[in-house]
């Protein structure tokens, strides 16, 4: 029975990422153009995403950790590593399964990614005001759930 449920969600996840929007080279370039429009403020652009991260999904506070402080510098490079590696995602995919790992043996879960996505998004929005566009928000969008797909499906 828990084979057939296993299957089963595996099948489900499968079907669910062939309809995630791809990172393509137009996706790369929205992505790295807004993101260095914001790595100028990153320490108040990470403050506005652990605000929001609390205010939407409290829940995973405990996950974070106590210093805030390192955390924030955690999301930075985590941030800055990610943008940098999208037109050569396969050199940093051994690490996020690495990282996925260990998120999901301490109980993070799908719907915990869900909500760091979202509030990413939503800092992105409010940080760069009319720099922000449709085009953008797939794009970011694209990365996030790429990125969250190879971290869950870690063993």
């Amino acid at each position: 029975m828990a084979e057939a449920a296993h299957a089963e969600q595996s099948a489900t996840r499968g079907a669910e990422r062939q309809t995630t929007a791809p990172v393509t080279a137009d996706s790369i370039r929205h992505v790295r153009v807004t993101y260095l429009k914001v790595e100028p403020a990153s320490d108040l652009v990470a403050t506005l995403f652990f605000r929001r991260l609390d205010e939407i999904a409290p829940e995973v506070r405990p996950f974070l950790g106590e210093d805030i402080k390192e955390q924030s510098r955690q999301l930075l490079i985590a941030l800055g590593l990610a943008v940098a590696s999208l037109d050569r995602l396969d050199d940093i995919v051994p690490a996020l399964r690495l990282l996925g790992a260990k998120y999901r043996a301490i109980g993070v879960t799908e719907l915990h990614y869900g909500a760091v996505g979202e509030a990413l998004i939503w800092t992105l929005k409010q940080s760069l005001g009319p720099h922000w566009s449709p085009e953008a928000e797939d794009a970011w969008t694209a990365m996030c759930t790429l990125i969250a797909e190879v971290m869950t499906d870690a063993e």
